[in-house]
């Protein structure tokens, strides 16, 4: 799908343009979100680029992430989308800056793209070129890695304060002993936090590039730009810290569950050593042997009985006592 927009008194406006290339004459940003080869082909043909496949765009080599084609200035960062649900994942979306345009490629739908529109075709954002357009859009997609690490940061609290607050119990049943779900819940914050850091640095790699390219500029890019990379070093060090709550979490979650199955092994270890005494008592008089007086006693049986009541409860008591119970 191929999406054009220009800018009109510091607004973004939708071009209503088909799939020819005289629609996308006087875009300033040309948005291709999944485009089909013949889309590609238009783009390529109107602006004498050679647009990026989507194998070379997954290329982790700076060299193929970032570099000067034509007069085109190419780069791709990785963008998480849908963070907010179970199919968390990183698309990588090419930026190319040719002939004062912007050009972006994707395969997939980060929420920073619609925020950024929804919020430039109705604020005056002082966009004046395409490379203010990709300025705009790195700024929204620092303000969606802050919010999601600041979401991090708060559902750590809340699980921090779910294991801390247990009082221990273990075998009482349903699902206030079971730490499970929240070693689920710790490691998908920490995968998501771990995201966000890679996203981030693709970012911070490719905005010196930008840097360079804007020197001399007249309007507040070079300034935007030196702002973003100090909001992205910040987000950075942040997420370190997250990701160090996270490991402690993770081993304090996983030192519980040690705790909570020892105490259950404890428990059939006492049991087998209460059971042990009275059974070897009826394994005794259990025997069959010719010589056994006890087989004559009238009052053998409660005897018997007696004996292994009384030996289970003395250990029992024992342990009691010692507090291993």
């Amino acid at each position: 799908m191929i999406s054009a927009y220009k800018i009109l008194d510091g607004l973004l406006h939708k071009l209503d343009c088909s799939q020819d290339s005289a629609g996308l004459a006087d875009a300033t940003w040309i948005d291709l979100l999944e485009p089909t080869r013949a889309q590609e082909d238009i783009v390529e043909t109107l602006f004498k680029l050679d647009i990026p496949t989507r194998e070379e765009m997954r290329s982790i080599d700076e060299s193929s992430q970032i570099y000067h084609e034509n007069g085109a200035l190419v780069m791709s960062a990785r963008v998480i989308t849908k963070a907010d649900s179970p199919k968390l994942r990183l698309v990588t979306v090419t930026f190319i800056l040719v002939q004062n345009r912007l050009i972006t490629l994707r395969y997939g739908d980060p929420t920073p793209f619609r925020t950024f529109v929804a919020r430039a075709e109705k604020e005056i954002s002082k966009l004046v070129s395409g490379e203010a357009v990709m300025v705009g859009l790195l700024e929204a997609i620092v303000d969606r890695a802050a919010e999601i690490l600041q979401s991090v940061g708060d559902e750590l609290e809340t699980l921090s304060n779910d294991i801390f607050a247990r009082d221990g119990s273990v075998g009482t049943g349903g699902d206030h002993g079971d730490l499970r779900p929240i070693l689920q819940k710790v490691g998908r914050n920490g995968d998501l936090a771990t995201r966000v850091r890679e996203s981030l640095h693709t970012l911070a790699r490719l905005i010196p590039y930008l840097q360079a390219d804007s020197r001399g500029a007249t309007d507040d890019i070079p300034a935007r730009l030196a702002a973003t990379k100090r909001d992205i070093h910040s987000l950075l060090d942040h997420d370190s810290y997250l990701m160090s709550n996270v490991t402690f979490l993770l081993d304090a979650t996983l030192g519980l569950i040690n705790i909570q199955q020892n105490a259950i092994i404890k428990i059939f270890s006492v049991a087998a050593v209460i059971f042990l005494p009275p059974t070897l008592i009826a394994s005794i008089f259990g025997m069959n042997f010719e010589h056994m007086p006890e087989l004559h006693w009238t009052f053998g049986y409660p005897m018997a009985i007696v004996l292994m009541i009384v030996s289970a409860i003395l250990p029992y008591y024992y342990f009691k006592r010692r507090g291993w119970l």
